[in-house]
């Protein structure tokens, strides 16, 4: 078998379907937000407006930000030299864990790489601990949450997007004794549209649902 070929085929393939990704190479401008400058391929650059970063407020050029970052990597050094649980943890990343817990009068927090990475984790973790659960999600959730839906191995019902009918018809079908995960955002990403999350919360409740929130 050519090996190489298969590959190339593969690549081929996404090109031609026009899915293959181009990554645009920036170089932000400080004290220029949101400008930046592109740098295309034949050496020339470009000068755009990033308008889908986000770092909405533009807070990675805060004056203080950047004055704390240089602190501590003058005082720590730089990356981590591993995971967590084998080069153990940075102080300062376990404090911001707890500043954020206490944001939210929450007990702990975990910090992942990514939004992404976060709801993927959570879900399927979540659900792989309630046998039989069954995952009641809306019809627009981010693909990081269908990942972790699919992830988890579990059963799944779609109900229409911000549907509060189809989604309590759903629940009524469901049996009592069955572990149920409501999972919906605060506001969706793809569109704008704002969810009812105390109608969610309050069918959560009389149906005997865990709720799920991807808070952006």
């Amino acid at each position: 078998m050519n090996y190489e070929k298969v590959f190339q085929d593969a690549v081929d393939k996404v090109k031609g379907e026009g899915r293959y990704r181009v990554f645009a190479h920036l170089e932000r401008q400080a004290g220029n937000f949101p400008h930046a400058t592109r740098h295309h391929p034949d050496g020339t650059t470009s000068d755009v407006v990033v308008w889908c970063s986000n770092d909405y407020l533009g807070q990675g050029q805060n004056q203080d930000v950047l004055a704390a970052l240089s602190e501590a990597g003058a005082r720590m050094g730089v990356g981590s030299g591993g995971t967590r649980n084998i080069a153990g943890t940075t102080y300062l990343h376990a404090e911001l864990e707890k500043e954020l817990a206490d944001l939210h009068g929450k007990e702990a927090a975990l910090l992942f790489t990514s939004g992404y990475v976060s709801n993927d984790a959570a879900i399927s973790t979540i659900a792989q601990l309630m046998p039989d659960c069954i995952i009641v999600s809306d019809a627009l959730n981010h693909a990081s949450m269908i990942a972790g839906i699919r992830h988890s191995g579990c059963a799944k019902k779609i109900y229409r997007h911000n549907d509060m009918a189809h989604l309590e018809e759903i629940l009524k079908s469901l049996p009592k004794a069955a572990p149920k995960l409501i999972a919906f955002e605060s506001v969706y990403s793809m569109d704008g549209d704002i969810s009812p999350m105390k109608q969610i919360c309050d069918l959560a409740d009389k149906y005997g649902a865990m709720t799920y929130l991807d808070e952006v």
